[in-house]
C-alpha cells in the first residue's frame, strides 16, 4: 500500500520547493486553520509541515493535527536558521521530548572523549595548566559556569553519538550547522551555547 503523504506551506512561500514536495506529497497551502480540515478527511499517513507560515501559527496546526489522528509529523526548515533558534521554535511548539539525563563525566573522561591535551583543556577552561593538572589528578574543582557547560557538552556527546570515533569526526570536522566552523575551536573560544545547542539538535533529530 503506498503511503500517502501530504506537505504543508504557506501560500505564495519558497515556490520552488512545490515542485520537489510534489514529487513525493501532495502539495497543500494553508492560508487559514480552515484549509486543516480537508487534509484532515484525507487522512495522510504522514504530513511534512513548513515551520514558517506566514498566516497561521505553528502550535495551532499542529494542535487540529493532533485532534484528528496520531499522524507523524515532519518538520521542514531553512538549513540556514541556527541551532539555537531552531530549537527554541521546535520547543514552542512542543514537538521536542524530555532530554534525557545522565551522570556527567569526570574531567579525565571529558579529555579523552575530546581529545584534547591538558593544555588545550586548560584553555578551553580559562585556567592556568597547573590548576588544569590538579583537576585532572583529582582535586575537586569549584563549580563555575564554564565547567559546567563542558561537563554537559561532554554528556550530549554520549547521547547523541555512537562512539568515540563519531564523537571525534564531530568535533574536528568543519560543522556547515554551524557556519563551517569545527565545534572544538568553538569550545577554545568558549562558545559553548552554539555547541550544545547544535549537539541537541543531533540528539532530538534534527539533522539527518
Amino acid at each position: 500500500m503506498a503511503v500517502r503523504a501530504v506537505a504543508l506551506k504557506g501560500e505564495g512561500t519558497h515556490p520552488p520547493a512545490e515542485g520537489v514536495l510534489a514529487r513525493f506529497a501532495q502539495v497543500r497551502a494553508i492560508r487559514s486553520l480552515r484549509d486543516l480540515e480537508k487534509v484532515k478527511e484525507e487522512r495522510p499517513d504522514i504530513v511534512l509541515m513548513d515551520l514558517s507560515m506566514p498566516r497561521v501559527d505553528g502550535r495551532e496546526v499542529l494542535e487540529v493535527l493532533r485532534q484528528s489522528h496520531r499522524v507523524p509529523v515532519v518538520i521542514c526548515f531553512d538549513s540556514k536558521i541556527q541551532p539555537t533558534t531552531l530549537l527554541k521554535q521546535l520547543n514552542s511548539l512542543g514537538t521536542l521530548k524530555a532530554t534525557r539525563r545522565s551522570r556527567s563525566p569526570s574531567l579525565s573522561q571529558v579529555v579523552r572523549l575530546l581529545g584534547v591535551s591538558q593544555e588545550v583543556f586548560s584553555r578551553i577552561l580559562n585556567v592556568s595548566a597547573r590548576t588544569a593538572h590538579r583537576w585532572l589528578k583529582g582535586t575537586r574543582p569549584r563549580r563555575n559556569p564554564k565547567l559546567d557547560g563542558l561537563l554537559e557538552i561532554a554528556a550530549l556527546l554520549e547521547q547523541a553519538l555512537p562512539n568515540t570515533e563519531a564523537m571525534r569526526s564531530y568535533l574536528y570536522h568543519s560543522n556547515p550547522n554551524l557556519g563551517g566552523e569545527k565545534p572544538i575551536d568553538l569550545l577554545i573560544r568558549g562558545e559553548f551555547d552554539r555547541v550544545t545547542a547544535d549537539l541537541q539538535a543531533v540528539q532530538e533529530g534534527v539533522y539527518v
